[in-house]
């Protein structure tokens, strides 16, 4: 089977965990592609150089980095470093990584959002100078190309803007959505450090198990801060015509199993 994962780049989300599972899929005759956030490691660089990180409110309540000429550049390092420490750990456990970059291999392309909304105080105001992207374009042959040779492509959240010839913050789970479509993968696989989408926040005995996309109203009532990016990527992975979409828990010893095993929140078409 082809599968996608997503782990978050907080600080605290345990990579060793996932890279165990994945070093054994592999071997067992699997292939996967690990995707990946940098928003821990981009605060730390961030703090190192002296540089205010500035997260940003929409009207609709989606939070976002605000993301500007000078902070592009270090989110570019934050997530190809970030990327590396997971390829050394899928190393260290025997499977064979390929660290990939937007810039070198083309995968994915993203168009720049100049500006983003901020609701702050019950008033909206624009904020310009914006570096983060939506992709628009993901392309299945490098990834193909790794997989045939046996080997793990290891992907930051980021894409191209082909326009500038420079690399654009863009949202892991959404870019995790448009590879798995890209390369007709049969689970896309989004950790998170809860259980999956949960009716009551906090109480991981209101688990949602199942859903479908003729459900959709209701869960994305349920979706309360990080959840309502997951939801929207879940969404698009769906609409793209991946067979099956997890919601798990990045925190346990083999994520991938137990989001597999029923303990997580499985969406399909």
């Amino acid at each position: 089977m082809i599968g996608v994962v997503k782990i978050g780049g907080a600080a605290g989300n345990a990579v060793g965990p996932l890279a165990d599972e994945i070093a054994r899929r592999t071997r067992s005759g699997e292939r996967w592609i690990v995707v990946h956030g940098a928003s821990g490691a981009m605060d730390a660089l961030c703090a190192e150089r002296g540089i205010e990180v500035r997260m940003v409110t929409s009207p609709s309540g989606y939070k976002s980095r605000f993301v500007g000429e000078r902070e592009r550049a270090v989110f570019r390092d934050a997530a190809l470093s970030y990327g590396a420490s997971i390829a050394e750990e899928l190393s260290a456990r025997g499977a064979k990584p390929e660290l990939f970059d937007p810039e070198r291999e083309g995968h994915a392309e993203a168009e720049r959002k100049d500006f983003l909304r901020e609701c702050a105080n019950g008033r909206t105001r624009i904020l310009r100078g914006n570096y983060s992207g939506t992709v628009t374009k993901t392309e299945a042959r490098p990834f193909a190309a790794a997989l045939d040779k046996g080997l793990v492509p290891v992907v930051p959240p980021l894409a191209l803007d082909a326009e500038l010839g420079i690399s654009l913050n863009v949202d892991g789970d959404r870019l995790a959505a448009r590879i798995a479509a890209a390369v007709n993968a049969e689970a896309l696989v989004i950790l998170s450090n809860v259980a999956g989408l949960l009716k009551s926040a906090g109480d991981e005995s209101t688990l949602i198990k199942s859903g479908r996309l003729a459900d959709w109203d209701i869960l994305e009532h349920y979706a309360q801060g990080g959840m309502k990016r997951k939801v929207v990527a879940c969404r698009e992975a769906l609409d793209l015509s991946v067979p099956k979409v997890y919601i798990a828990d990045g925190r346990v010893k083999e994520p991938i199993a137990n989001a597999f095993g029923g303990n997580s929140t499985c969406l399909a078409r």
